[in-house]
């Protein structure tokens, strides 16, 4: 499924606002969330038919997560940038 460019930004910006939502509502209980994904706020996009948590200038040298939404995309995010903690 692709999206036209403007449809893709509406999604991109509704989802990154409903996270700053979340994270101002869990700082207001005095929850912190520490994922790396909140934390880091990689780049939320539209790459051909997944959505992509990117944390850098491009996908080879950065760190990227994928998935079929932008959550997903975020779950996966967290897992790469875990994984990449460990191997240091």
């Amino acid at each position: 499924m692709s999206y036209p460019s403007n449809q893709q930004e509406y999604w991109c910006e509704k989802f990154n606002e409903e996270q700053r939502q979340m994270q101002i509502y869990y700082q207001d209980l005095g929850y912190f969330n520490t994922r790396p994904s909140t934390i880091q706020k990689p780049k939320i996009t539209l790459d051909g038919n997944k959505w992509c948590a990117l944390l850098g200038t491009n996908l080879q040298e950065g760190i990227v997560g994928f998935g079929d939404s932008p959550e997903e995309s975020c779950l996966d995010f967290d897992r790469v940038w875990s994984k990449n903690i460990h191997k240091q």
